[in-house]
Formats: structure tokens, sequence, C-alpha cells
């Protein structure tokens, strides 16, 4: 994986911490989401480096960043309210310094509810990515007429995805399309080959 260089981005609540790897981020960025940040989730978490080390495999420039209160980022746990202004945020900055052609979103377990509840504001994407999103704990309100393709990854041993929920959801929007990837839980233990595959397939053609 290429280098990364600390940064801060102005936020709503503060400062938000981010990194953004080195490369020609105005070709194609990727902005990730972590997972829940009040049980350890941060921009450091493993499966958003795979993410983001197949991202950079296919020369589309990771920028991950941390919600509020998490790490060096200004600001508390705002129950996935104010989290969805931090990833506004973030957007607003990297149109402003980068003006990337293509932008890809992805989240991971509670940052790919961030990014659900912030396509409506996040303007045009080429592509989203949502690893194992917990459908039916959290909303994740139908969206009719996605303009981009939706990528979800999630593993069939998970304990908090239903994946007879996780197919209702996605049979309503055709832009969605499943990976399932076979005795993965939550967290991808002992599956990170599997899922970086997945990922190498989910952002094909970007």
């Amino acid at each position: 994986m290429r280098p990364t260089h600390g940064l801060f981005v102005p936020g709503p609540a503060g400062r938000i911490e981010a990194h953004l790897a080195e490369g020609d981020a105005a070709r194609a960025s990727i902005v990730l989401c972590h997972p829940h940040p009040q049980y350890g989730g941060s921009m450091h978490d493993g499966v958003l480096a795979t993410i983001a080390q197949i991202a950079e495999q296919r020369s589309i420039v990771p920028l991950r960043f941390n919600f509020r209160g998490v790490g060096d980022s200004a600001g508390s746990y705002d129950r996935g309210v104010g989290e969805v202004d931090d990833l506004l945020a973030v957007l607003d900055w990297l149109h402003r310094e980068h003006h990337p052609d293509k932008l890809l979103l992805g989240g991971y377990s509670f940052g790919s509810h961030v990014v659900w509840q912030a396509l409506d504001r996040a303007g045009a994407l080429e592509r989203v990515l949502l690893v194992a999103p917990p459908v039916g704990a959290i909303n994740y309100p139908i969206r009719d007429g996605l303009e981009m393709p939706v990528e979800v990854i999630y593993g069939d041993a998970d304990a908090f995805v239903a994946a007879a929920d996780l197919e209702r959801w996605a049979a309503a929007m055709p832009a969605v399309r499943l990976t399932a990837i076979a005795g993965a839980d939550h967290f991808f233990a002992g599956a990170h080959g599997a899922l970086a595959e997945a990922i190498e397939g989910a952002l094909r053609d970007v």
C-alpha cells in the first residue's frame, strides 16, 4: 500500500482527523467510513485497510477518516446523526481540494449505515460499497431510483446481519448486488483473503 499523509478536515463538530493515500485523487477516490465508535471502530480498522489496499491496486485513492470523538477528531459520538454530517464535510473537502472525476463511498458495519443515510446529500457517485451492513438491526430505508451500483459484501455466518432481511431489502432495489462469503463472521476473521477477492469484484470496471 502506498504511503498516506495525515490531515485535518473542517467539520461541524470541529476538526476531523483523516488520512489520504498518495496518488491522483482527482481521477478516482473512495471515502471510507469505519465501524461503530463505541466498540473500538476507527479509520485504522482492518476491513477498511483491506478495502483501501484493493482500491489502491485499482488506482482509486482511499480517504479514511475518524468520526467525531474518535482518535484526534473533535466532538463526541452522536448516534449516527452527526456522523453523517462528518461524512458530508469530508466529501465537501475532497471536492474542493481534489475534484475527483469518479467518487465512491464505502462503509463497514456502522460505517455502511452512515453511508446509506448520507446518499441523498452525497452528490453524484460512481459506486457504493457496503460491507456487513446490519440491515434489520438498524434502519436502511429502501431507495428507489438508485443511479449507481451498490455492492454489498457480507459473511453468511454474521451474527449481526440477518441474511433473510438483507435479501428482502436488496430485492427491492435492482441496483444492489449481494456477495456472500461462506463461513465469514461480522469481523471476517480468517476470511480476509475471500473478502479481498469480493472487494476486487465490487470495484471492477471503475
